[in-house]
């Protein structure tokens, strides 16, 4: 059995990878506090002040409210349990690696300052309603995180990379504007790469800034670097080459793929493969679980999106080796793909080297991309299988649309627990209408959140009746996946195509290849449903089939009326066949009405 409890975010409790609820309100300020005092004593009297935020009621009442939301905790926490009873209040019982601020702590100690930021997933407890805790308690994890970051940027000019730095200093330059370590490394980042009149431009802003906000000059420290920059006495950067982060940001709210990131963290294959429907998810876990890992691979992350959803902007493999070789920092880069696959394989050779490869379009393409370091891993994305991988060891990882309780955890994240749990049932129905799309959740929290006096359910309602209605209305979860759809369709055979498009005018939850064959007026379509289950446009469910209603309404919003009745009147025809053959098997003796003359072909075989 393996807990962990993490406070670096969202505060999450975890039990053999699966997420542990923990009960809102009081139950998770105290799990906090404790957590943040991981085995320390923490008096009865001190809960009772952060529990209450400095307002409780009379404190008998109060002393015995908190025994009950210890027991509520303990109950809900089960096996990960961590609470002990001590004289006079409470701990958390807490072994080093269970806690994320433990091993933060301990990494930054040991000077680890890249894997001890990776355990950040957002704000501290951003999710604890605690306005005393917020106050008094988180502000100085957020001082621990950023000295570390700033002791990370400087060993980072240290080792010469000022070119890469220079974009996530001006970015924090933004977001803590009175923080001068940051102005100090901005400046020394852009005179090291040149940008002279930069660091100088830098220098007169955060002057200003300084004298409009608190009426000070700049700290003595960041005057004299002005004054070194402007004589040029700074020592020139170390000759060596930049270290490529070109990773996208991390979502914040990422959740509900707790299970599927355990099986990531399981595997030990140089090669993992992401697989699922447009929508789904797999570029955002990619990135998730590149963050997580981004530590191991000192020597550069590397991110290129393949566009292979679209066959007219594929990337060949030369046009995505190129832009590889360049982030590598080469400047010429050879004309022949077999020269920079060999320029490439002896470049990473022995780097510990991350590479996230997003919509590969077949294995061909991913192929020539795969670095050969032992020390080296690629992360693939595909809304195919890549099966042809299999001879590179890789590991795949079909990635499933969330489930009720996976999206309604996404839904808290984004919306806030408190909100989302007083409208369980209308979450789950949401989750459902968006057919578990992280996409498509997404866009309709980013509404909900705009929309205060909305509620859950109202939501669920307007959904609904888009969902029957009008598919491309502004703002509508499903008009934002049928983008995703549009890319798919498109990139479809004609002929694959049209058993899709048909596809959408069955009536029913799921289909046999024999309705698909009639709807879509050919003998036999198994080649085309094996090709749509392995873009993952189709489910396939031991025999039979199945159509999101989402991907269920986009395709007969693309058929005519016409192509729908015909389709139908091919379907309808069938079953009464059908229906008459099986008649006539199980009654002979019966006396049973003609069947109009028709001339439905019955699929192969039947």
């Amino acid at each position: 059995m393996r807990v962990e409890y993490r406070v670096l975010g969202p505060l999450e409790v975890l039990l053999d990878g699966t997420p542990v609820a923990v009960p809102a309100g009081r139950g998770r300020v105290l799990l906090a506090m404790l957590l943040l005092r991981a085995n320390r004593f923490v008096s009865v009297d001190e809960l009772v002040e952060r529990i209450w935020d400095g307002e409780p009621p009379d404190l008998d009442r109060a002393h015995k409210t908190l025994q009950m939301v210890v027991v509520r905790v303990r109950q809900a926490l089960g096996d990960a349990n961590c609470v002990r009873t001590v004289r006079g209040g409470y701990l958390a019982e807490i072994e080093p690696e269970q806690l994320d601020l433990m091993r933060f702590r301990t990494l930054v100690e040991r000077q680890e300052f890249g894997p001890a930021l990776a355990l950040w997933r957002g704000p501290a407890l951003g999710d604890v309603v605690s306005e005393s805790l917020h106050r008094d308690e988180v502000p100085m994890l957020v001082e621990e995180r950023l000295a570390a970051l700033e002791n990370r940027i400087e060993a980072d000019l240290t080792a010469g990379r000022s070119v890469e730095l220079v974009p996530e200093l001006q970015n924090l330059t933004r977001t803590y504007p009175l923080r001068d370590r940051f102005w100090a490394h901005l400046m020394l980042a852009l005179y090291r790469s040149g940008q002279q009149a930069a660091a100088l431009a830098a220098y007169r802003q955060v002057s200003e800034l300084l004298a409009d906000e608190l009426g000070i000059d700049p700290a003595p420290a960041l005057r004299e670097l002005h004054e070194q920059i402007l004589r040029g006495e700074l020592a020139p950067p170390k000759d060596r080459p930049v270290t490529p982060r070109q990773l996208p940001p991390d979502l914040a709210t990422f959740a509900g793929r707790e299970s599927d990131v355990e099986r990531l963290a399981a595997s030990t294959a140089k090669v993992l493969v992401i697989t699922g429907t447009g929508g789904v998810g797999k570029t955002s876990l990619a990135v998730h679980w590149a963050h997580r890992i981004a530590g191991r691979f000192p020597d550069g992350q590397i991110f290129v999106n393949l566009r292979g959803q679209d066959p007219l902007r594929a990337m060949s493999p030369q046009e995505a080796l190129t832009l590889v070789l360049k982030g590598l920092r080469v400047d010429s880069v050879p004309v022949s793909v077999d020269e920079q696959v060999a320029l490439y394989r002896s470049l990473v050779a022995d780097r510990k080297l991350l590479l996230v490869l997003d919509n590969a379009a077949n294995a061909q393409q991913v192929r020539p991309l795969l670095p050969v370091s032992a020390e080296a891993l690629a992360i693939v994305t595909s809304r195919g299988d890549l099966r042809g991988l299999a001879l590179n060891d890789a590991d795949l990882l079909r990635l499933p649309t969330l489930s009720d309780d996976g999206g309604t955890r996404l839904l808290e994240r984004v919306l806030g627990e408190d909100r989302v749990r007083a409208e369980a049932s209308a979450a789950a129905a949401l989750v459902r209408l968006c057919g578990g799309l992280p996409l498509a959740l997404r866009i309709a929290a980013a509404d909900l959140r705009a929309q205060d006096a909305t509620t859950i359910a109202d939501k669920v309602v307007q959904l609904d009746d888009d969902r029957l209605g009008e598919l491309a209305v502004p703002g509508d979860p499903a008009a934002a996946v049928s983008i995703v759809f549009d890319e798919s369709y498109s990139a479809l055979p004609e002929d694959v195509q049209l058993v899709l498009r048909r596809l959408g005018s069955l009536p029913g939850a799921d289909f046999t290849a024999d309705d698909a064959a009639v709807i879509a007026g050919l003998p036999d379509v198994r080649r085309h449903l094996d090709h749509l289950v392995n873009v993952h446009l189709v489910e396939q469910r031991g025999t039979r089939f199945a159509l999101h209603d989402l991907l269920r309404v986009y395709t007969r919003e693309r058929c005519s009326g016409q192509e729908i009745d015909e389709a139908l009147s091919r379907l309808y025809d069938f079953y009464r066949r059908m229906t008459d053959d099986v008649a006539e098997l199980l009654f002979p003796d019966q006396r049973r009405y003609p069947l109009r003359t028709t001339t439905t072909q019955l699929p192969t075989g039947c």
